[in-house]
């Protein structure tokens, strides 16, 4: 209790001293995704239809998919934007399977519920799977998806009407997490979708700084990617293709209405190897590939492209960086007094958590309000847990290039990369 009252007495000037990490950068940053988001929401202009004779090419790519292709491909006919005939082409390419997905995707195609049926003998990535479908698509624009994704029946209309300016590259889908209920883990994952994607991606859209749009559900201006060359093989090849677009001119939108879902990892195991994989794509994408952003010689140099990288590079590696720096602090100056610093902390990032979590279900957010109950576990999960994670990944990139090691990409793959 003499902590308590000895943080009550602190005046305003004291606080910021002792909390700086938080109140100089966190605080700031949920304060203006607030306005940002309201403002947004406010003022959008929605095109409620895709250009008239809009056609779509979906984008299947996948391994080892044999049991979830044909509910997908026999979803994807459910989609409004299907009901006209020949609006929608669906191309599936697998990708070195050792299951039957191949001999599921030619049956489809006898059907007639697949428009080709492609395949990469060797195993190689989704990046080959995707170039290879490309030079199939005979459509305007693409929707590149996972297979295991599902979506409502007007998901990809509202995804293409953002087609309608001309300007537009890409559109980000909004993705919930179908699994939610399955485990401590996949709440957690359900909460993290509302506020970092579902409302963040709102935000980010609404200051024009979107820098990724989803493999698991995104749409594209066809003529936009082939003259960018298509994907380049990353380990985070949908945030190397977003930027790709941004440094070529286009704009890049989010489509809060496209909703689908997917699945999460159900335990702690699965979400540290998937989020290692993503967090490494911070030093790989933004701090090696794209950092010539902030050279003004650059014939492709924006502003806004700036800000864009420098929003990744403060608020998710900078920060990342700067929290053991501040805990080092905060023991060498106070002690074991640290701990109670540390508490009040939590309950701050809680309290800025529910503002979040609020915002976004208010917002009409894919996420049950239910889950509120578990926001102090998300708290105390994101800001402990997810930090070393975050951590872990960004040394083992900048150390160790960890990322050209990584099983999501193919080593064969990978090897000829790091040779060039």
């Amino acid at each position: 209790m003499p902590a308590w009252h000895f943080l009550q007495s602190l005046d305003g000037m004291s606080f910021v001293l002792f909390f700086w990490y938080t109140t100089l950068f966190e605080i700031p940053r949920y304060i203006i995704s607030g306005v940002a988001s309201t403002v947004a929401t406010l003022w959008s202009h929605r095109v409620h239809a895709p250009p008239a004779g809009a056609t779509v090419s979906v984008v299947l790519v996948g391994h080892n998919e044999e049991r979830a292709l044909r509910p997908c491909v026999v979803a994807l006919a459910e989609q409004t934007i299907a009901e006209r005939p020949g609006a929608m082409q669906v191309i599936v390419v697998d990708d070195g399977s050792t299951d039957r997905m191949l001999g599921v995707a030619r049956e489809l195609q006898r059907e007639g519920k697949v428009d080709a049926a492609l395949r990469l003998r060797q195993r190689s990535g989704k990046s080959a799977g995707v170039n290879l479908a490309l030079s199939a698509c005979t459509s305007e624009f693409i929707v590149i998806a996972d297979i295991d994704t599902t979506f409502d029946r007007d998901a990809f209309a509202e995804l293409l009407s953002y087609f309608s300016d001309p300007r537009v590259g890409a559109v980000s889908g909004n993705l919930g997490v179908r699994n939610a209920t399955s485990s401590l883990i996949t709440r957690h994952q359900a909460i993290e979708y509302a506020i970092g994607i579902s409302l963040g991606r709102r935000i980010a859209d609404a200051l024009g700084i979107l820098s990724i749009v989803s493999g698991a559900f995104g749409a594209f201006r066809r003529a936009a990617v082939e003259r960018v060359g298509g994907q380049d093989t990353e380990v985070g090849e949908d945030a190397d293709l977003t930027m790709k677009l941004r440094r070529a001119g286009w704009a890049i939108r989010f489509a809060p209405e496209a909703h689908a879902l997917t699945n999460a990892p159900d335990t702690v195991a699965a979400l540290i190897a998937q989020r290692l994989r993503w967090d490494r794509g911070l030093v790989t994408i933004w701090m090696r590939k794209f950092r010539g952003a902030f050279n003004p010689r650059q014939a492709a140099f924006r502003i806004i492209d700036v800000v864009a990288v420098a929003d990744v590079l403060v608020f998710q590696v900078a920060l990342a960086l700067m929290f053991p720096v501040y805990l080092a602090w905060l023991f060498y100056y106070f002690g074991e007094f640290a701990l109670t610093i540390i508490a009040a902390t939590f309950i701050g990032y809680f309290a800025l958590d529910l503002f979040a979590f609020a915002n976004a279900t208010a917002l009409g957010v894919q996420a049950p309000f239910r889950l509120f109950l578990y926001l102090p576990l998300y708290t105390i999960f994101q800001a402990s847990v997810m930090r070393i994670v975050r951590l872990i990944a960004l040394a083992q990139e900048l150390i160790f290039r960890s990322s050209y090691r990584d099983p999501y990409v193919p080593s064969h793959v990978m090897r000829q990369v790091e040779m060039v």
